[in-house]
């Protein structure tokens, strides 16, 4: 075989080859370490996100240690009103676009979405008054426990490690009231900014009462 029929892949020059790679080695970088910018589509972020998929800025570095001032844990994570990306409890493959309602430690009042049956189980500790039963954070196998309220409410204790997502949406979203709170490790990233249409920066929606 003539050198000439070989592939036109086997033909480039060795430097030009060499800074290809370099250059996508460097994009790889940049888009999981520093910053990206995606679509994000569904009706679960109504009215802060379009249904259609306004593309938004991420970056996982707000919950990099060297970027917060404290030490402890609960600031180096997400914080209460982050609009982030998770990779999704139940299908791995994909991810979601959710709002931190409750992190570590926070204890909240759930109503479920009408219809439809949490997939993570509960077992209770003790009763309380008013009602209440109080559950363990974890069971034996070490899955996030919710809290029950006798009547329509459940309670919710967020085990150390995990955070509260749920869309903004609330009648349309597959969020924490189906699959429970979510460990921190699985959330890729801090939603900075909306790109398309209609920049805009996103700021924190929670105020202190």
């Amino acid at each position: 075989m003539s050198f000439s029929r070989l592939p036109r892949l086997l033909r480039i020059p060795l430097p030009t080859l060499i800074r290809t790679v370099q250059i996508v080695a460097v994009y790889h970088l940049f888009t999981t370490d520093i910053a990206s910018i995606r679509p994000c589509g569904g009706f679960s972020m109504l009215p802060t996100l379009s249904h259609d998929g306004d593309w938004v800025l991420i970056s996982p570095l707000p919950y990099r240690s060297v970027f917060r001032s404290s030490s402890s844990s609960s600031a180096r994570g997400p914080r209460r009103g982050d609009l982030v990306v998770s990779i999704n409890p139940m299908k791995p493959n994909e991810t979601v676009c959710k709002r931190v309602i409750g992190i570590q430690g926070d204890i909240i009042e759930v109503e479920p979405r009408r219809g439809r049956e949490s997939i993570w189980m509960a077992e209770e500790d003790d009763e309380l008054g008013n009602g209440r039963v109080i559950l363990r954070d974890v069971d034996s196998e070490g899955r996030p426990l919710r809290s029950r309220r006798k009547g329509e409410g459940q309670w919710v204790k967020i085990p150390k490690g995990h955070v509260w997502l749920q869309g903004d949406n609330i009648s349309n979203s597959t969020d924490s009231r189906m699959y429970g709170p979510v460990p921190v490790g699985i959330i890729t990233g801090k939603v900075l900014a909306r790109v398309h249409p209609n920049f805009t920066w996103f700021s924190d929606p929670v105020q202190s009462v």
